[in-house]
């Protein structure tokens, strides 16, 4: 009797885990974008809030300033450019090689939110930066399988949970947190081409605030 043919064996999908630089470069992004937002909440030079808002200022649109000129420089400098990126390799991705790098737009966007926002809004969307979109990248990373767009809905997921959290521990109400996650991610989920870490921040303060003040005046 003819034998059946062997079947070959299904292997499972190899896991994906971040590279050593890459992990580096994750905990810098973190650490980095978290220090203005927690110095901000904890106040370490003990100032009272307005103070302390000018101080953050004067700290934040200078920096911004500095990295807005050494991206100037670098991109009408193919030689100091190349440079550069090979020497900052471990903290700037490839992609962003020629156009304007992460922290520029970190820094344009904190500025702004800190100027804008009252204290408790601007905190809150920019840790849904520096907490939020590290989650929805580990979540993609590890979890993703349904994809929308050119991201994960586990990464959106892992996004909205962690910025509902902080969210209703800065803001007081879950409903408030609820919607204001949900903004986030959403704005995560949908910043094509334009740098999340300018869109996240600023997107999530208008919303955060749109929110708090719509409950605010229905009580």
């Amino acid at each position: 009797m003819p034998t059946a043919a062997p079947t070959a064996a299904v292997l499972p999908a190899p896991r994906r885990v971040l590279k050593p630089f890459q992990a580096f470069r994750k905990v810098y992004h973190v650490v980095s974008a978290s220090i203005l937002p927690l110095a901000y909440l904890y106040n370490p030079l003990h100032q009272n809030e307005a103070d302390l808002r000018h101080t953050l200022l004067w700290v934040m649109a200078p920096a911004f300033l500095g990295f807005f000129a050494l991206d100037w420089l670098r991109l009408n400098d193919r030689r100091f450019n190349s440079k550069f990126m090979k020497f900052f390799s471990v903290l700037i991705r490839r992609t962003e090689q020629n156009k304007f790098n992460g922290a520029t737009f970190l820094t344009f966007a904190f500025t702004l939110v800190i100027f804008l926002f009252p204290r408790p809004v601007a905190i809150t969307a920019m840790l849904f930066l520096s907490l939020g979109d590290t989650a929805a990248e580990l979540g993609g990373l590890y979890f993703g399988k349904l994809k929308i767009f050119h991201r994960s809905a586990e990464g959106t997921f892992s996004f909205f949970l962690v910025a509902f959290a902080i969210a209703w521990a800065m803001l007081g109400d879950w409903r408030v947190a609820f919607f204001s996650g949900l903004a986030g991610s959403l704005i995560e989920l949908f910043s094509f081409d334009v740098d999340d870490n300018l869109t996240v921040p600023i997107g999530s303060a208008c919303a955060i605030w749109l929110v708090f003040s719509l409950f605010q005046a229905a009580r």
